[in-house]
C-alpha cells in the first residue's frame, strides 16, 4: 500500500500473509494478531479490502461511515472498502485484536445475502474462532488455502449473522445452487455456470453441494430435468419434439438419447406406460 492509502504505527503484530492465487471472486490478502499498544493506529482515506476484527482484549476506536464507535473485548467489527477507514487503540487500555484483510465479490454478496452489508459493529460476539482458524490456515500453506479460507469466511459471517438475530437470512451456497438449477431446468447449464453463479471454483461448488445433498450439482441438475421430462410427457399433450425444445435440448435425438439413458426407456415407450 503507498503512504497515501493507508498511515499507521509501528506496534508488535504477528503476521500471515497469503501468497497463493487470487481472483475478482475471491482475495485473501493478511491476517494477523495485533498485541496491545497503545500507539497503534491504522488510517485509510479510501479502503481498498474488506477488515474483519475481533478484540480479544483491551479497546479501541474506530471512525467510519461518519460515525465514531469504542469496540473492546468480545466485540467484532467489519469495515468495507470504499469508505473511510480509521482505527486505533485506546491509549489506556490498548486492544489485543485479530483480523483478517480481503477482497473479492464473494464478500460481498455474502455480507449483503447475511444481512450485514449496512453493519459494523457486533456487540459482544464472543467467538473468535473462525479468524484464528483463517490465521492458522495461512501459516500452514499460505499458497493452497484459498478454498479453506472461504469457507472459514463464510462460516464467521454466518455466527455474526446469528449473533445479531439475522435468521431471514438468504439461504447457504448450497441452496443457492438448488435454487439456481431448479429455476434454470429448461436451459443447458453446465457446473461452470452453476459454480459461477455462487462464485466458487467447480472444484469448491461440488464438493460443497455434495456435503450437503449427498450429490453433485451436474447430477442433480440432470435428474431433476429428467423429472421434469417425465412430468410433461405424462401430464401434457406436447408432442415428444416440443419437449425437447421447452427442455433446451438442441435436437430430438440429443432429447431421446439423454431420456433413454436416464430412464430405460424412450420418450414415446415411457408416455405409453
Amino acid at each position: 500500500m503507498t503512504a497515501t492509502q493507508e498511515s499507521y504505527s509501528p506496534c508488535r503484530e504477528q503476521f500471515a500473509l497469503y501468497t497463493g492465487p487470487s481472483s475478482p471472486c475471491f482475495t485473501p490478502i493478511l491476517a494477523g494478531i495485533t498485541n496491545p499498544d497503545p500507539s497503534y493506529e491504522i488510517r485509510r482515506p479510501c479502503g481498498d479490502c474488506y477488515v474483519f476484527e475481533y478484540v480479544l482484549c483491551g479497546k479501541g476506536h474506530i471512525h467510519y461511515r461518519q460515525q465514531e464507535f469504542l469496540a473492546e473485548a468480545g466485540d467484532a467489527y467489519l469495515l468495507c472498502p470504499g469508505e473511510y477507514q480509521h482505527y486505533y487503540s485506546d491509549r489506556q487500555d490498548p486492544w489485543k485484536k485479530i483480523w483478517f484483510n480481503v477482497n473479492g465479490s464473494l464478500v460481498r454478496h455474502l455480507l449483503t445475502d447475511y444481512g450485514l452489508d449496512s453493519v459494523s459493529k457486533i456487540t459482544s460476539f464472543q467467538n473468535p474462532k473462525y479468524l484464528y482458524a483463517i490465521f492458522s490456515a495461512i501459516e500452514k500453506e499460505p499458497v493452497h488455502c484459498t478454498d479453506e479460507l472461504a469457507l472459514h469466511l463464510h462460516r464467521h459471517i454466518q455466527a455474526l449473522s446469528a449473533h445479531l438475530g439475522n435468521h431471514i437470512a438468504a439461504p447457504t451456497q448450497a441452496a443457492a445452487m438448488k435454487d439456481y438449477i431448479e429455476h434454470n431446468l429448461t436451459l443447458p447449464i453446465g457446473i461452470d455456470d452453476i459454480a459461477a453463479h455462487v462464485h466458487l471454483s467447480r472444484s469448491r461448488a461440488i464438493h460443497l453441494f455434495r456435503d450437503v445433498y449427498h450429490v453433485t450439482p451436474y447430477s442433480y441438475y440432470l435428474s431433476q430435468k429428467l423429472e421434469l421430462a417425465q412430468t410433461l410427457l405424462k401430464r401434457t399433450h406436447l408432442s415428444v419434439q416440443e419437449i425437447s425444445d421447452r427442455l433446451g435440448f438442441s435436437d430430438y435425438h440429443h432429447f431421446s438419447g439423454f431420456f433413454k439413458k436416464n430412464c430405460g426407456l424412450s420418450p414415446t415407450q415411457y408416455r405409453a406406460l
